[in-house]
């Protein structure tokens, strides 16, 4: 698919992650990530699967920051390739699944995302917090890797939290997918503030997913989205950023039935939010027929 988009469509590659649980989980690492860059990848993708599903011999599910993984991340960061690191999913996730959480109807839809209590495994899931801190931990151990904190640093519902981590951390991007409904309950103001001062660091993201039976975006119910839903979900993402606009549906209702405000960014730091840093973490050179006035 990268091959027919003519260049627009430039992946990332996943890896099966139990090889590296085993005595040549250093060679396998390194060998798949050199064969994911000839291949064309930009980085690498490890989904919240590391943390919340991969169990070891032992039956114990592998935490974020498991040592066991640390080739793997070393690897990827000899070989320049960024790491697009989902660890966790929202807080509301990891309470009980009733009609007086907020994100009742996303989980009433998909069962299968709630983390609280019990998993397969038949031992307790870990919190929202352990998560976090296992995330932290390992973008903390190999600062020559550059990690991109997927769905606003996995935690847009703590903003501060997020932002002790891009000071702390020269190697730590994030992305804003699938979180506008999260990050935008914070007053305008403040998120107005966030993206100015970390503008060089923050990456555009939706989370549209594009399937057999047709696209989420950013999340679904019950039923895949559908294309005719497509420019309003992405309009309403530019208008988020872009206006001041007050009381503005957020992209993805499923997610919450609240409002958003607008936090009105100036034109230089839009252009980083949408492409510039983009371009510069994964080292994209932009062919001339694409290329930004």
């Amino acid at each position: 698919m990268a091959a027919q988009s003519g260049g627009r469509l430039l992946p990332l590659c996943n890896l099966r992650l139990a090889p590296l649980l085993g005595e040549a989980g250093a060679s396998y690492a390194e060998q798949a990530l050199q064969q994911c860059k000839l291949g064309g990848a930009r980085g690498l993708k490890i989904s919240k699967y590391l943390g919340l599903g991969l169990v070891d011999a032992g039956g114990e599910l592998v935490a974020v920051d498991d040592p066991r993984l640390d080739p793997l991340f070393e690897a990827a960061g000899a070989l320049g390739l960024p790491v697009l690191l989902h660890s966790g999913d929202p807080r509301a996730f990891f309470e009980p699944a009733t009609p007086d959480n907020e994100r009742f109807d996303e989980l009433r839809a998909h069962p299968g995302w709630s983390f609280h209590g019990l998993g397969p495994h038949g031992r307790p899931w870990p919190s929202w917090q352990q998560l976090l801190e296992q995330h932290e931990r390992r973008v903390a151990r190999h600062p020559a890797t550059t990690f991109v904190g997927a769905h606003f640093g996995n935690a847009a519902e703590d903003p501060a939290r997020v932002g002790r981590m891009l000071e702390r951390y020269p190697n730590y991007f994030i992305d804003t997918a699938a979180r506008i409904p999260e990050f935008g309950r914070h007053s305008a103001e403040r998120m107005h503030r966030f993206f100015v001062r970390h503008q060089d660091r923050i990456l555009f993201g939706s989370d549209m997913g594009i399937g057999r039976f047709g696209l989420t975006l950013g999340s679904s119910g019950e039923h895949p989205d559908t294309r005719a839903q497509a420019p309003a979900f992405f309009a309403s993402h530019f208008r988020y950023f872009e206006t001041r606009a007050r009381g503005m549906a957020h992209p993805t209702p499923i997610q919450g039935r609240w409002t958003v405000d607008g936090i009105g960014l100036p034109r230089p730091v839009l252009e980083k939010l949408y492409y510039r840093n983009a371009l510069r973490v994964f080292a994209i050179e932009l062919p001339a027929l694409f290329a930004p006035p």
